[in-house]
């Protein structure tokens, strides 16, 4: 009976330290952060590691504190890079286009919850089971519009003719890996589905009621305000000086494509530029208000009750009610990764944009998250989990020794 006890409490006591890591693991108290909390020079020390561990053609990176870029860092094996260098940045084009949708909105020219086909001339939502005027100019922004085309872009070679918008959203011959066809497959506003298409509309959106070519309209209304002087959706003889070159991720060179999806994946920038963008979205500029960027940044489509998309960035506080976290990434086309991250509550954030690597950039922008805010996802829990482990043998083993012992000291105190 004694010896079931004593069993009995081994069991209990490794089950409540079991407890105890899983909820140091769920809720982070246990994890480790990359580097010491507020050590900027410490974060930018571990950056630098992770960079040499894996291949990266070329990095560049900011990091802003308290609404000011403090540290940046510039890698590349080949020819030096700045501030300046150019690098294409895929899916955060999303992003700075949601500006130019919300200044339109604010000129009252587009109504956020007015049907997207009231705007349409030159090309129409295909008829599906599904009510296209139900989709809306707010759930395009949030990956909310019901739009099931899976788009990844993967663009044309520079002596290639591009498509027309039009013939992209009827079928775009750049997506190797889908169908290809903006099309309602769920019932609009119910759920998140990132969406390429959706803002390949919104670029025809822009061109319909403006007179302009999109790329015309954001160099107007929003890279001149924000004095993003060197940012453009095409290669043009300004910007080829500063290009830099993509790396494949087996450290060969590959060139530049362009787009039809300038909206969604074509946008060329630097830290320099984009820096001015990020900083825009927690300060007085010129594009759009303070009230629009608290909107922007407000849950506007979810996943399991999780707020994933404002209109234009994502969200990164999830349910942590301390940060106010938003941003965007980039990655595919072999191989480019970027990432953008900025707090509106403290003014912090991150830039990262590389080439040569599928997902570097995201993962120390993650790291960043957990670094800067203590918001723990994949990422960071994957790089923890060796130490936790071994927490929770050394706690079992503890366990079984003490009891060990506890048990030989009652013997010899009987005897």
């Amino acid at each position: 009976m004694k010896t079931f006890k004593r069993i009995a409490l081994i069991v209990t006591l490794t089950l409540i330290w079991a407890m105890f890591i899983g909820g140091g693991l769920i809720k982070g108290y246990l994890l480790k952060p990359i580097a010491s909390k507020n050590d900027s020079d410490a974060f930018v020390e571990a950056l630098k590691d992770k960079i040499e561990s894996k291949f990266v053609g070329n990095l560049a990176f900011v990091l802003i504190e308290n609404g000011v870029v403090t540290r940046d860092y510039f890698y590349s094996v080949d020819q030096p890079i700045d501030s300046h260098s150019i690098f294409p940045v895929a899916s955060i084009s999303k992003w700075v286009t949601s500006f130019g949708v919300l200044k339109l909105v604010e000129q009252g020219i587009l109504d956020l919850d007015q049907p997207v086909e009231s705007y349409l001339t030159r090309w129409n939502l295909p008829e599906t089971k599904f009510d296209n005027n139900k989709v809306t100019i707010r759930n395009l922004l949030s990956h909310s519009s019901g739009l099931v085309d899976d788009l990844g872009y993967d663009g044309f070679d520079l002596d290639e003719s591009v498509q027309t918008i039009e013939e992209s959203l009827t079928k775009a011959s750049d997506a190797p890996y889908s169908e290809g066809i903006a099309k309602i497959g769920y019932e609009p506003d119910s759920e998140y589905k990132y969406s390429g298409a959706g803002y390949t509309i919104l670029q025809l959106v822009i061109e319909e009621v403006t007179g302009m070519t999109f790329r015309k309209f954001m160099k107007k209304e929003v890279f001149l305000p924000l004095e993003m002087n060197n940012s453009d959706f095409l290669i043009s003889e300004k910007n080829r000086p500063f290009l830099v070159p993509i790396y494949k991720n087996d450290s060969t060179i590959r060139a530049y494509r362009k787009f039809t999806a300038l909206a969604a994946a074509s946008l060329l920038t630097s830290t320099s530029d984009l820096s001015k963008f990020v900083l825009a979205n927690i300060s007085s500029n010129e594009v759009v208000g303070k009230n629009t960027i608290n909107l922007m940044s407000e849950p506007q489509s979810f996943r399991n009750n999780t707020p994933m998309h404002g209109l234009g960035p994502h969200l990164y506080s999830q349910h942590d009610s301390k940060s106010k976290i938003i941003g965007h990434d980039g990655s595919g086309n072999n191989a480019l990764n970027t990432a953008a991250r900025i707090n509106l509550n403290s003014k912090n954030g991150i830039i990262i944009l590389e080439t040569g690597n599928f997902d570097i950039a995201s993962t120390l922008a993650d790291e960043w998250l957990f670094w800067d805010a203590g918001i723990a996802d994949y990422v960071v829990i994957t790089r923890n989990i060796r130490y936790l482990a071994t927490l929770l043998i050394i706690g079992i083993v503890l366990i079984i020794f003490s009891s060990i012992l506890l048990n030989k000291r009652v013997s010899i105190e009987k005897n």
